[in-house]
């Protein structure tokens, strides 16, 4: 297992200069009044009401929260459905899913701190440490919210946390859905086995000493085309206000990306991956969907290895056509239609260990 590394990273000014200098303007175009309006540019797609709020979760911190209230009235009220999203970003990344999903129940989601407009709280540099912090965050948004029990999505980084929070609170976690999980295989060096190219080499040298994101911030006015250039593969599946989005949330001081930095290997490997965890700390109680794109650049066997060590619970794996680590984004039809599967099962108690099943999903035709 790599060892640990420490972190190099100085921003350049973010409010303008000091002193002398005070004329200049600020190196890195961008402040909490653009990051908010960046906001409210892509929310503004929503064709359905919504509610947005900041959830204090100590003195000093507050987690960006929308709320979606449930269309249709049902009795008794349906367990609510909690997301999260992935690394670099905020509940925002959801705005394609969010209108679909709240026909018959509530949907809570949130900013994870240290992203998007939640606190950029400091984190602990050890590993195990940062991650407790992450769950006792949630938890206490949990408890500001007053949720008693829910069903927990999330999205990569998200839905390593998830899966974390699900282990120290299992009766808080009626049914995890994982999308595209980073973090649960364990990390093997193929070094050895097959060269690496020039580019992985640089990258993996980069991040041992680097935020995977301070090139965006050391770009400074060049930091916006830099965030395009650097993800193509983002502008494709999201749109031109949502980048814009993405490198105002990025652009800030990066507390829940140096928090990241401490929990991976170099290059996207956990130091405490959930696969070396998951059959004896998660509850054989609460089941597991798993939704992975079959062009993900992650390893997106974890569904399948997680059915293997837990034979007893239920784990109902997903390969979605057309889709790579972003399949909330990129075949958004057939993530909404997998979720609202997936809660309806909760609803109607058809989440048993015999009830699980792998299928290749692909999108309905047009």
């Amino acid at each position: 297992m790599a060892s640990g590394g420490v972190l190099l990273e100085e921003l350049p000014p973010l409010n303008g200069n000091k002193g002398w200098f005070s004329w200049l303007p600020s190196w890195r175009p961008t402040s909490e009044t653009l990051l908010e309006e960046a906001e409210q540019t892509v929310l503004s797609t929503l064709t359905t009401d919504f509610r947005t709020t900041f959830v204090p979760i100590s003195p000093k911190a507050i987690l960006r929260t929308i709320v979606l209230d449930p269309v249709e009235s049902t009795e008794p009220e349906r367990l609510p459905l909690v997301m999260i999203p992935g690394f670099g970003g905020g509940f925002v990344q959801y705005y394609k899913n969010l209108d679909h999903l709240h026909t018959n129940r509530r949907v809570y989601a949130f900013d994870l701190p240290g992203f998007g407009r939640s606190t950029r709280i400091s984190f602990s540099s050890d590993a195990e440490k940062a991650e407790e912090e992450f769950v006792a965050a949630i938890e206490k948004w949990r408890e500001e919210m007053g949720l008693e029990e829910f069903i927990f999505l999330g999205h990569s980084l998200g839905a390593f946390l998830s899966c974390a929070y699900a282990m120290k609170y299992p009766s808080r976690v009626r049914h995890l859905i994982l999308v595209d999980p980073w973090g649960f295989p364990v990390y093997a060096n193929h070094q050895g086995d097959k060269k690496m190219p020039f580019w992985a080499v640089l990258a993996t040298s980069f991040l041992t000493v680097f935020n995977p994101l301070a090139p965006v911030r050391w770009a400074g006015p060049f930091g916006p085309l830099l965030m395009n250039r650097f993800r193509p593969d983002l502008a494709r599946k999201f749109s031109e206000p949502f980048m814009d989005y993405v490198y105002h949330c990025n652009a800030q001081n990066p507390t829940g990306e140096t928090a990241f930095f401490y929990m991976q290997i170099p290059f996207g490997w956990a130091r405490r991956p959930m696969l070396e965890r998951l059959g004896s700390d998660l509850d054989t109680r609460i089941p597991m969907t798993f939704l992975h794109g079959v062009r993900s650049w992650l390893d997106n066997s974890s569904g399948e290895k997680v059915r293997e060590c837990r034979p007893d619970s239920y784990t109902d794996v997903h390969y979605v056509r057309r889709a790579g680590h972003h399949v909330h984004a990129e075949q958004p039809q057939m993530f909404n239609k997998i979720v609202k599967e997936a809660c309806a099962r909760v609803d109607e108690s058809r989440d048993s260990p015999a009830d699980c099943r792998t299928r290749a999903d692909s999108m309905p035709a047009s």
